[in-house]
């Protein structure tokens, strides 16, 4: 290819990029109409809730006799959760039994 073609092909591209822009696929922020967000599920989330609002007590961990650390007690995270340490293997069945022959 010669020069002249050269710039002409190169010409022509840019001009074909630039159509893109001219068929009314950017619009201005005046003619934008978002959707409405969709409705909250959860019945007692407040998102207008003032800071600080929200009914939590933190409790922190605790050391047990035997050294262990015990997670507070949570009814929220803690509700379908297995017994794990009331279980008969669990630390407190051991150490309960420890020293007995």
């Amino acid at each position: 290819m010669t020069g002249r073609a050269l710039s002409v092909a190169l010409l022509g591209f840019a001009l074909l990029g630039l159509t893109g822009c001219g068929h009314g696929n950017i619009r201005s922020v005046a003619s934008y109409n978002a959707p409405p967000p969709p409705k909250v599920r959860h019945p007692l989330f407040d998102p207008y809730a003032p800071y600080g609002s929200a009914p939590a007590v933190w409790q922190p961990a605790l050391a047990s006799r035997q050294g262990t650390i015990v997670k507070p007690n949570d009814p929220v995270d803690q509700g379908d959760r297995p017994d794990y340490e009331g279980a008969k293997w669990g630390i407190d069945h051991q150490t309960a039994r420890a020293g007995t022959f």
